[in-house]
């Protein structure tokens, strides 16, 4: 089971903000110069949308249009999807593969923190269970009593609701199953 890892604890991308009424073109050099690949677009304190360089290049650039004339607003994606930055990483992967999106936009008491991205969620898993297999591999057999029957047997570090326990085979099963 995993421990609880935050979406803010694995935010890489920091939230770049524009305005709906930029031009594409300076947008685009925003995101060149911050080196991120999306914005949020906000109208005061409003997230009103959020603009990738994949929207530049389908909406703008594969059109023929110019990038000097196409205003944020008409490229957009409006209300993009967001989560709070307190959300177990389990609930973003569930909301990315739910609504079918790469990216999602964190927010901190609904203003834009950052952005995670499905490939920043598989490293964290995989960090995650790469220090479970470590520390597999170092504990080695451990006998004694078990925590939830009480029989002596060769005992398992299980988390359960929170709790660090070792147990039996049968009861790591159980709790896990």
């Amino acid at each position: 089971m995993m421990p609880k890892i935050t979406v803010e604890q694995i935010v890489k991308r920091k939230a770049v903000v524009v305005r709906p009424t930029e031009t594409v073109e300076k947008v685009a050099k925003i995101l060149a110069r911050n080196k991120v690949s999306s914005a949020v677009v906000m109208d005061k304190d409003e997230i009103i949308g959020i603009v990738t360089d994949r929207d530049i290049l389908n909406k703008v650039v594969a059109k023929g249009k110019n990038p000097k004339e196409v205003k944020v607003s008409e490229i957009m994606t409006k209300t993009p999807i967001t989560i709070e930055y307190d959300y177990d990483i389990q609930d973003a992967i569930e909301l990315m593969m739910e609504k079918g999106v790469r990216r999602l936009l964190v927010t901190k008491l609904g203003m834009p923190m950052g952005f995670v991205t499905a490939a920043d969620l598989l490293a964290a898993v995989n960090t995650y269970n790469h220090k479970e297999e470590e520390a597999e591999k170092e504990e080695g057999e451990v006998y004694g009593i078990c925590e939830v029957c009480g029989q002596y047997a060769q005992l398992h570090r299980v988390v359960h609701e929170g709790y660090e326990r070792w147990v039996c085979e049968s009861c790591k099963d159980m709790l896990e199953g």
